[in-house]
């Protein structure tokens, strides 16, 4: 799944990026296909185009990179298109970002031909996904060099790919059934409350890769749909021999699993079952949740 981001360039904007002038493609673009189809023009700084390409965590995934070709009728021949790393764009783009190191992929061929009358052809880039530090973000910067027919396109012929391994738990779950309470102090459950209740019918939850074995549990509610604050981060460490679930929280220490109540994944039915609590000596908050597996993120 590729998700972009638009920045901005110092090129100039190219006119009648998609069409061929009339000539059944002799002029086409040759460009990134990936790479968003918005740019702004004028910015003093050159930046780059940046787009996410999402695989599974596994120990080698090719990940195509589009090469169009824009001519109406596709290439008027075949067209050999050179394409090479280019990690300076990632350095200018953002300190955020780290150049995937060599040890974690390879290319098979830094030639793509597109063949006459398509528009389109993959270079492929093979990465080593389940060697990836999760706690960085990798990205490489790709550029398309030259080309054997057409012009090579000034605001998509280098784009920096974001390179996003998910793990086995990364997606989005739906709530089968789950409860939240609040105490105002430990033993008193908070009485009125109009945000105690069940989970049935809150949005979708969505778990975030954050690691090897554990994923960021994302978009948790009170009862009704409010937003919860103060357990942003929450984590599900899964063990993947007993799959056993221990839940904490990057910004609140005292999140916890819940002593004699389940937590833990069954791979069968792609569901998680999670009690937690936090604040427990002070004004506890419990939960406790059962989520299905629905799509990928």
């Amino acid at each position: 799944m590729a998700l972009g981001i638009c920045l901005f360039t110092s090129c100039v904007k190219e006119d009648n990026m998609f069409t061929d002038n009339g000539n059944g493609g002799e002029s086409g673009i040759v460009e990134l296909g990936d790479l968003p189809p918005t740019r702004t023009a004028g910015a003093t700084a050159v930046t780059y185009t940046t787009v996410t390409k999402s695989f599974d965590a596994a120990a080698e995934v090719d990940v195509p990179i589009v090469i169009n070709y824009t001519g109406v009728n596709g290439a008027p021949a075949d067209v050999t298109v050179q394409v090479a790393i280019n990690n300076a764009a990632v350095a200018a783009t953002s300190t955020t970002y780290t150049a995937l190191p060599t040890n974690l992929y390879t290319i098979p061929s830094n030639t793509v031909t597109i063949l006459k009358g398509q528009k389109k052809a993959n270079f492929i880039v093979k990465v080593k996904a389940s060697s990836f530090n999760f706690a960085l973000t990798y990205a490489l910067g790709i550029q398309i060099t030259s080309s054997s027919n057409g012009i090579v396109s000034g605001n998509y012929g280098t784009g920096v790919f974001i390179f996003s391994a998910k793990n086995q738990w990364d997606g989005v779950y739906q709530i089968v059934s789950g409860q939240v309470t609040r105490y105002t102090a430990v033993g008193v459950v908070e009485n009125p409350s109009t945000l105690n209740g069940t989970q049935v019918g809150n949005p979708n939850i969505t778990m975030i890769t954050n690691g090897a074995n554990s994923v960021i549990v994302s978009n948790m509610k009170w009862f009704g749909g409010g937003g919860i604050a103060g357990i942003d981060n929450t984590v599900a460490t899964i063990n993947p021999t007993t799959n056993a679930v221990t839940m904490s929280c990057l910004t609140n220490a005292t999140l916890a699993n819940r002593a004699g109540l389940p937590n833990n994944y069954d791979p069968a039915t792609k569901t998680f079952t999670l009690n937690f609590d936090w604040n427990q000596t002070t004004a506890p908050r419990q939960m406790s949740l059962v989520l299905k597996y629905v799509s990928a993120r």
